[in-house]
C-alpha cells in the first residue's frame, strides 16, 4: 500500500511539473535574444549607425528649421521654397544612402569607406586633398563621419568593394580633442 500512494505522489507531482512547464512556455514571448555589439574588425554582430545616429547629427526637424530660416546659401545664393525642399530632401536622401551603404558594407564584410567629395563642394576640399578612408570601427565610434556634413553637401560614402583601385588612400585620422576635421552643419548649399 505504501508503494501505490508514494507511486501515485510521483506521478501526481510530474503532472504538476509538466502542466507548470507547458504554460510557462506557452505564456512566453519570443523576446529577442541580447546581441553582442563588439566593434573591431572581428565582430560578429555590427550596430547600424542608425541606432547610434543622434546626437552626432542634427535630426531632420532640426534640418527643416534650419534651411527653412536660411535666406541664402554659404555662397550668398538667394534660396527660394523648392531650393530649401530640395536641400532638405537631400539631406534626408543622403544621410540614409549613408547608412545604407554601411548596413550593406556589414553584411558583405567591408571594413573600409571612402568618403567622396562632391562635385561643386568646396567646403568639403579636405576630402579632394587625399583620398581618405574611414574604418567600420571609425562610423561605430563617430557617426558623425557619415556623409553628408551640413545640408547641401553631395558628399558620399563609398565602400571598399566599389573602389578601384586602393593606391595613395590614408585614413582619415582624429583631428585634436578626439575630433575630425569635417566641415559644421550649421551652413546650407544650394543643390544643383
Amino acid at each position: 500500500m505504501e508503494i501505490f500512494i508514494v507511486i501515485i505522489f510521483l506521478v501526481i507531482l510530474i503532472v504538476i511539473t509538466m502542466y507548470i512547464a507547458l504554460q510557462k512556455k506557452s505564456g512566453e514571448e519570443d523576446i529577442p535574444l541580447a546581441t553582442i555589439h563588439a566593434s573591431g574588425i572581428y565582430s560578429v554582430i555590427r550596430k547600424s549607425p542608425r541606432e547610434n545616429l543622434h546626437p552626432a547629427k542634427p535630426p531632420a526637424s532640426e534640418i527643416a528649421a534650419f534651411v527653412g530660416a536660411a535666406e541664402k546659401d554659404m555662397d550668398g545664393v538667394p534660396l527660394s521654397g523648392a531650393d530649401r525642399e530640395r536641400i532638405i530632401a537631400r539631406w534626408n536622401a543622403g544621410l540614409e544612402d549613408s547608412i545604407t551603404a554601411v548596413e550593406k558594407g556589414d553584411r558583405e564584410g567591408v571594413q573600409r569607406f571612402l568618403i567622396k567629395k562632391g562635385p561643386v563642394d568646396a567646403v568639403c576640399a579636405i576630402f579632394a586633398k587625399k583620398n581618405y578612408f574611414i574604418l567600420r570601427e571609425d562610423i561605430y565610434r563617430h557617426p558623425e563621419l557619415l556623409p553628408p556634413f551640413f545640408p547641401g553637401c553631395e558628399c558620399r560614402l563609398e565602400s571598399e568593394a566599389e573602389w578601384q583601385t586602393a593606391v595613395d588612400f590614408e585614413h582619415f585620422r582624429l583631428g585634436e580633442h578626439e575630433q575630425y576635421a569635417i566641415p559644421y552643419w550649421k551652413q546650407v548649399k544650394k543643390v544643383r
